[in-house]
């Protein structure tokens, strides 16, 4: 049993929606990257907190006209719009195996660089802690590379064991990176050390992965048999299997950054789910054609997903 929600917001685009990406900072709360076709485009979103779950106020502030379609985006902790200049900088990973970063400040100065190339798809980009002097990419030529975010120049690269499906830096270490391995295996990394800290393993095929910023003791993985979960703060993480739905193939996994324990999924083919690990409540779930990525705010219960055309919202208030 699961309840079927309505989005609370409904955000039209005039292509259709790849990717999409809230910011995870406080101070650039609200700053929805949408990955499209030819473009990246960002949109200030202000979102009221009462039950009724509605927009105050929703623009497109800027747009980045790229030459190859996103696949996945980081923001930088130097983007916002409460100091001048503005800053808007974010990380993308685009479909010709390369990681541009985009820059501007609302006025004179705007660049697209091509900062990094993999020799094969890259299938996850992010930038680390709250400085982002780091950005990380992993790709299916297995490979996961470390470079500074100023100088553009690449000072780790990880060789892996199978296509690295994501990368994420704890959300309090910025020195700590998760990698995870399409085959199941994740790794936790020491940037400065070069070394492995933490192996951990679940039921493959792994495609997405998530570091609880509530909780930096959680990681969880999504995978062939629903989510496995691990509590790292103990030397010998344990891992627990969460079963989804109906079982279907869970295709990615977002942990909130305002609830502890909440989690959004994405099932094959078309099903965005919101459950609570730790509680027995009704998951509320919804059914899209077309499901182009999904991000939580930074500290509301609102979930980010991109369909077809369309930007939609869900205020996460049943869970």
């Amino acid at each position: 049993m699961e309840l079927n929600v309505d989005p609370a917001v409904s955000i039209s685009t005039r292509s259709q929606v790849l990717c999409v990406e809230f910011s995870p900072f406080e101070w650039s709360r609200g700053l929805l990257a949408v990955g499209l076709p030819t473009s990246v485009a960002v949109y200030s979103i202000k979102l009221k907190e009462e039950s009724d779950g509605t927009c105050e106020e929703c623009d497109q502030v800027w747009e980045w006209h790229v030459s190859s379609q996103p696949v996945s985006m980081s923001w930088s902790p130097s983007s916002t719009l409460r100091a001048v200049p503005n800053c808007l900088q974010i990380a993308v990973a685009s479909a010709d195996n390369a990681v541009m970063q985009l820059s501007s400040d609302l006025a004179d100065s705007n660049t697209v660089e091509d900062i990094l190339s993999h020799s094969d798809f890259v299938n996850s980009v992010t930038y680390n802690g709250d400085s982002g002097t780091l950005v990380a990419s992993a790709g299916d030529d297995l490979t996961a590379r470390v470079w500074e975010s100023s100088s553009q120049k690449e000072i780790a690269k990880f060789l892996l064991t199978s296509p690295g499906m994501i990368v994420c830096f704890h959300p309090e270490e910025p020195d700590l990176l998760l990698v995870g391995e399409k085959k199941g295996v994740l790794r936790v990394y020491s940037v400065s050390s070069g070394c492995s800290t933490l192996f951990l393993r679940c039921p493959g095929p792994l495609l997405g992965a998530d570091w609880s910023i509530p909780d930096p003791a959680l990681i969880v993985a999504a995978g062939a048999k629903g989510l496995t979960v691990w509590n790292v703060a103990s030397l010998q993480p344990h891992s627990e299997i969460v079963e989804v739905g109906s079982g279907e193939r869970i295709l990615g996994v977002e942990v909130c950054r305002s609830t502890p324990g909440l989690v959004a999924t994405h099932a094959a083919p078309h099903t965005i789910r919101v459950t609570h690990l730790h509680s027995s409540k009704v998951p509320i779930a919804a059914h899209l054609k077309v499901v182009g990525g999904m991000s939580w705010h930074q500290n509301l219960p609102y979930l980010a997903v991109g369909s077809d055309r369309r930007i939609l919202l869900w205020k996460i208030d049943s869970v």
